[in-house]
């Protein structure tokens, strides 16, 4: 099923995504008999893995992960030894990155009330209203390249040190807020071992 799955993920990410017109090509593929296959693309800006998990039984829910990483980030880890530190190399933009890109305050992003515009313009759209799953996952990305274009793949380029400091400057800022937040409501904070902060991104 896993080699199945693996080749269905290939088709499904280059029918749904113009990796052509961003300068990404196909430089990594996972091993078709893991469990969850994945496939890395590279521009000269930075990497995006898709990653699908789930669906190995009829009915089973069926879903696909997106995670974006700077030229350095591993193939097979989601964590790497950076500045002699332990980092997250893999991320998730939807949770921090797109709203620093957007503006929004630690506070903002913390309080969670805020929906991104273009998240908010996708889930309107026909697409968003007609697809679902693993595709779903694809075309929103897709919205995000061609909302956001090259200033979402600045965020992580090897070339703007700059940038990437104020973005970590801004984690550090929301994992504060965070603790605070959950004091103020009496939430005990949640840690696992070996996990770095949120801020400890590379």
């Amino acid at each position: 099923m896993s080699g199945k799955r693996y080749r269905e993920l290939v088709e499904l990410v280059e029918r749904c995504m113009d990796f052509q017109q961003w300068g990404f090509i196909r430089t990594y593929s996972s091993s078709t008999s893991i469990s969850f296959p994945y496939v890395i693309y590279d521009s000269e800006w930075c990497r995006v893995k898709f990653l699908h998990y789930g669906g190995d039984y009829p009915g089973q829910w069926s879903e696909m992960n997106v995670y974006y990483g700077r030229l350095h980030a591993e193939n097979e880890e989601d964590l790497m030894i950076w500045n002699d530190e332990v980092c997250w190399c893999w991320h998730n933009t939807n949770r921090y990155a797109l709203k620093f890109l957007d503006g929004l305050s630690p506070k903002e992003i913390v309080e969670g009330k805020k929906e991104l515009h273009v998240m908010r313009k996708f889930r309107k759209s026909k697409i968003g209203k007609t697809v679902s799953g693993p595709e779903w996952t694809a075309r929103k990305h897709m919205a995000f390249w061609n909302y956001y274009g090259q200033r979402l793949f600045e965020l992580f380029d090897l070339r703007r040190p700059e940038l990437w400091e104020q973005y970590r400057s801004f984690l550090t800022q929301v994992s504060i807020v965070e603790d605070e937040n959950n004091k103020k409501n009496k939430i005990p904070p949640i840690k696992f071992p070996g996990h770095p902060e949120i801020y400890e991104v590379c």
